[in-house]
């Protein structure tokens, strides 16, 4: 998969929504964004891997100087 493709396509979206989902197998929650790119809504899982195995975690950083 070309991952700068596949993430490429968040450009320009803007967070509509946030919330926690249960993990059903009791792992720790998924954060959930909604985004919106003026027309279209996609959400944002955050997975602790690519198969789904638990919510994740997302560094928030200062962009200074990039």
């Amino acid at each position: 998969m070309n991952m700068k493709k596949y993430y490429s396509q968040l450009i320009g979206s803007k967070i509509q929504n946030f919330y926690f989902e249960e993990d059903e197998f009791g792992g720790s929650d998924f954060p959930i964004f909604i985004l919106s790119n003026g027309h279209d809504q996609v959400k944002f899982v955050i997975s602790q891997d690519e198969e789904g195995n638990g919510g994740g975690f997302a560094f928030i950083e200062d962009n200074k100087g990039n």
